[in-house]
């Protein structure tokens, strides 16, 4: 079974609600799977790759757009994690900063790091017929298309919730 990164900008009010009564938390979790709901990004199995392809917390800005290193853990069974809206502007000025081919370019990186959902761990090898170098090529396309749109939408929930100078929520499902 995989394990699917969840994150949700919190308005003012939403965050109230989850302080007053943090198991909030647990009902917007599984409340996506029956509606849509503003602001919530579940990026699926893409979330180790893209935290691997934005440094893997060497970069302190960057380190939190996905797993929120620097935030505040959240009370109950959800296990969530909290940026506060000034430091979420932050993680957005810095995704906005990044060159639109930055998961191609960084994509070799993945290799040998066992990512959750397998991204970049079929690099082919020089021996290779050119059946299978054309079926890692194929591969290597859709999985850098994929986590590329992934990066995208983060980038946009951020900047929105910059923009509305929400708070961040991030929980691993």
């Amino acid at each position: 079974m995989g394990m699917d990164a969840i994150l949700c900008s919190l308005s003012a009010k939403r965050l109230a609600m989850i302080e007053e009564d943090p198991e909030v938390v647990q009902d917007l979790l599984d409340a996506r799977h029956e509606s849509e709901i503003p602001g919530l990004l579940d990026l699926g199995n893409t979330w180790h790759a893209l935290d691997v392809l934005l440094g893997e917390g060497k970069n302190a800005v960057l380190g939190d757009a996905v797993l929120l290193r620097t935030g505040s853990r959240l009370p109950g069974a959800a296990k969530a994690r909290l940026l506060q809206p000034a430091r979420v502007a932050e993680v957005a000025k810095a995704l906005a900063a990044l060159s639109t081919g930055h998961v191609r370019d960084k994509f070799a990186t993945l290799a040998g790091k066992s990512v959750h959902g397998n991204y970049g761990d079929d690099g082919g090898t020089e021996d290779d017929t050119a059946y299978l170098r054309e079926k890692v090529s194929t591969r290597q396309t859709m999985e850098i298309k994929e986590l590329s749109e992934a990066l995208v939408s983060l980038c946009a929930l951020y900047v929105e919730a910059a923009k509305g100078k929400h708070a961040m929520l991030m929980a691993i499902v």
